[in-house]
């Protein structure tokens, strides 16, 4: 379904009035270069990061008959009076996984690797343990689409100095869980894409950096662009800042590698683009059927992501007429570091934006958006459609059978939401109100405009599906009956200081943990370093856990770590957490 900004709507009235610079408010047809497209946008990103509290910025764009254009806003290194540039670098984060699926593609055409074969056929060490019967086998295809059911991340040594603080990556899957069965829930996982990393190696007999660095960079013309100590020139990399801060942080550089390890600037990325946007006319060849896939939705039958299309790390979203096709974008983000790549494939349109300030993804991904829907505004000489309401369902009095299939108690990542029959009627409570809850005809349930839910089932499990301003997605799980607290319940409540980590060599993300009882309900917070939380805005992560077993909890909801195990260890008399690879000792209750 298509979207315009819901966090940033500011950002639509920024953009238009800096489209009515020129033609009275009208975008006219032609040339870029001759009605001012250029400069019309760079005003629109001027204003975009002056309300955002953004320091630096460079912007690409690929459009038909290989019109391309980048430039730099803001500052580089604000203190040195250096100013971004289209040659500035920038980590680029989980964009490199875009040149993942490059060479994945690359080895499909020679025939070396299947999507359809399961990942231990090419990547033998790997192991990962499972709660679920009959689990069909993880396929290469599920790592790509993020539906291999994996944990997101392995936050040791994430950010480090030092790589050799990062435990290995077969040996920490082979201690975790798959949080879902492949193929039923999308899980955005850093670590399904360094397991794609080691099988481009095992294929290529090369190592993942040598490979993307021969074989994709230097084809694609991306001279400036590589990894870790291996950029063209470490003084063009940017400082790190925060929203409305002109203090220079340095970054401790990141270890991952096939998910987000390259460094690249705007000029290069537009090379990237152009080969997407014309494939198959310049090198790397990889045939226009093998690009296509990428793009594909990756939903199967089983699948609870109603309302999501993605593909190989792309979110699609469908254009309304009169525009053609879909938009498409991936984004990536370390702690001060922000990268979008957006696509409409139909219109051969396509924007880069990286961007040196934390905390301002979305507004990010938004302005990527607003630039390619101004561009092809501008292409068709004719203004956007406004988003029409869609039609009213009526309302109608409920039956027996459909207050008996959502009827319970529904566990989120942090709330918890029950619903409950009363003479005929449905009441939706949350830990703040209470409501009744209008049937209608197709099915779902409303208790606002724009707010409806209704239920599946999945697993033998019901599942509380919520549609949100067109936006639908699974929220919940009922757990009436079913949610038993563990007999040590009140030894693991307490606070828990993260240990096994220097801050001199590895950055700080959870300081600490803080496992309580509320409403009857385990929970864990996760509490951000200083820095992060000035950062992000925030200052704790909160969780709902679900009891799995002696030791172990799970992580409820559908929010960042759905279905993730928290692990509770005894050593020596003394408690610990473990956590996507990060330890926390017991302090007090």
């Amino acid at each position: 379904m298509f979207r315009l900004a819901k966090p940033k709507d500011l950002l639509t009235l920024i953009l238009a009035l800096c489209l009515s610079v020129n033609d009275h408010g009208r975008l006219c047809a032609g040339p870029y270069h001759e009605t001012g497209f250029e400069g019309r946008i760079m005003a629109f990103l001027e204003l975009s990061m002056e309300t955002e509290g953004i320091m630096g910025l460079s912007v690409g764009f690929a459009g038909p008959d290989g019109y391309s254009w980048a430039a730099g806003l803001g500052y580089a290194d604000h203190g040195q009076d250096v100013r971004a540039s289209q040659y500035t670098v920038y980590p680029v984060a989980s964009l490199t996984k875009m040149f993942t699926n490059i060479a994945v593609m690359q080895l499909m055409g020679q025939g070396l690797l299947n999507l359809d074969k399961p990942v231990s056929a090419y990547l033998p060490e790997f192991k990962i343990m499972s709660r679920f019967d009959d689990q069909p086998p993880m396929l290469v295809r599920h790592l790509l689409g993020h539906y291999a059911g994996l944990p997101r991340d392995l936050y040791k040594g994430i950010m480090a100095k030092d790589p050799s603080v990062r435990p290995g990556l077969f040996e920490h899957l082979a201690g975790q869980y798959v949080a879902y069965p492949p193929g039923i829930k999308y899980l955005y996982s850093n670590l399904g894409y360094e397991l794609l990393g080691k099988l481009i190696e095992n294929l290529s007999g090369e190592s993942f950096e040598d490979y993307i660095q021969e074989r994709v960079l230097v084809p694609l013309g991306m001279a400036h662009s590589g990894f870790r100590d291996k950029s063209s020139d470490p003084g063009s990399l940017s400082g790190a800042y925060i929203r409305w801060d002109e203090t220079a942080y340095r970054e401790m550089p990141h270890n991952l590698r096939a998910s987000g390890g390259l460094y690249s600037n705007t000029r290069d990325m537009v090379e990237l683009l152009d080969w997407i946007l014309a494939t198959g006319h310049r090198e790397p060849r990889v045939g226009d059927a093998l690009l296509q896939m990428m793009w594909r939705d990756q939903k199967t039958a089983e699948s609870l992501d109603i309302g999501l299309q993605s593909g190989w790390s792309w979110i699609m979203e469908e254009y309304p007429e009169p525009m053609e096709g879909f938009y498409a974008y991936q984004i990536g983000s370390t702690m001060h570091y922000n990268a979008v790549m957006a696509v409409a494939p139909a219109h051969h349109m396509g924007v880069v934006l990286l961007c040196n300030t934390g905390g301002v993804l979305d507004a990010l991904e938004e302005m990527a958006r607003l630039i390619i829907l101004a561009a092809i505004q501008q292409e068709r000489g004719q203004s956007f459609p406004a988003d029409e309401p869609p039609p009213e369902v009526p309302f109608e009095s409920p039956p027996q059978e459909a207050l008996d299939g959502i009827t319970g108690l529904y566990l989120l990542q942090n709330e918890l939401f029950r619903v409950s029959s009363l003479n005929g009627e449905l009441v939706f409570t949350t830990q703040d109100q209470t409501m009744q809850a209008m049937y209608h005809a197709d099915g779902w349930f409303s208790i606002s405009e724009g707010f409806r839910f209704k239920a599946l089932h999945w697993d033998d499990t019901r599942v509380l599906v919520i549609d949100r301003n067109g936006s639908v997605f699974p929220a919940g799980i009922d757990i009436t009956d079913r949610y038993i607290l563990p007999a040590e319940l009140f030894a693991k409540l307490g606070s828990y200081r993260l240990t096994g980590v220097d801050p001199e060599i590895e950055e700080v993300i959870y300081q600490e943990a803080r496992v309580l009882l509320d409403e009857g309900i385990m929970k864990l917070e996760l509490v951000l370093s200083p820095h992060q939380q000035r950062v992000f805005g925030y200052e704790y992560a909160g969780f709902n856990l679900i009891p799995a077993g002696p030791g172990e909890a799970i992580i409820g909801g559908f929010g960042m770590y759905k279905g993730e195990t928290v692990f509770f260890d005894v050593d020596d008399e003394k408690r610990y957490i473990r956590f996507a690879g990060l330890r926390f000792l017991k302090t007090g209750h």
